[in-house]
């Protein structure tokens, strides 16, 4: 597994972390009836300030607050514009958001399982009816094998993931551009805003 998904490995200085509140909704009103229904949804985002990359915003859900403070030391890992991972250096704090267009989930088998019951269903119309009894235990076992087996290799592959998520933040790689290290020292090369 060669490709990986992650696109972007961001090392710097958290120059701040707000959350933003959104306000959606609507509604209409026709001869005095109707209504009108809004919802405010927040929004986490914050701002790294990197000598390489200069000031860049991330955006995550109002899941969880971002662990990081102004100032603090942070590896960021995005695929696209999706967080994968935050690692704090200054606190030793790591997080993996796993988000759902990255990493695999296990559908069941279900492209196999759906045909195998509609061919069960045609023979047993059509008069079938021992040879779909007989049929009926080795479509189930023969499923149960194929969920085992697409289990097992979306484990693989998220756990792929996760090793190259962890090479990616570790603080003592210097493949990448910019050290943590570096980064966290005092004074910062750059201007503040």
């Amino acid at each position: 597994m060669d490709n990986y998904p992650f696109s972007s490995v961001c090392r710097g200085r958290v120059i701040s972390v707000t959350d933003r509140q959104h306000v959606k909704g609507g509604g209409v009103v026709l001869g005095g009836w109707g209504g009108m229904r809004v919802d405010t949804v927040t929004f986490n985002e914050f701002w790294l300030k990197s000598p390489d990359f200069g000031d860049l915003c991330f955006k995550m859900g109002s899941a969880e607050i971002p662990p990081m403070l102004p100032g603090h030391a942070v590896t960021v890992v995005a695929a696209g514009a999706e967080v994968c991972a935050i690692a704090n250096h200054s606190t030793g704090v790591q997080r993996f958001y796993r988000p759902k267009g990255i990493y695999r989930v296990n559908k069941g088998g279900v492209l196999f399982l759906l045909p195998a019951l509609i061919i069960l269903a045609v023979l047993e119309i059509a008069g079938y009816g021992a040879l779909v009894q007989a049929a009926q235990g080795v479509v189930i076992v023969a499923w149960v094998v194929l969920v085992g087996v697409l289990h097992l290799k979306v484990l693989g592959y998220n756990a792929r993931l996760d090793k190259k998520l962890q090479a990616l933040i570790d603080v003592d790689r210097t493949e990448y551009r910019a050290n943590a290290r570096e980064v966290n020292s005092t004074p910062l090369p750059w201007k503040e805003a």
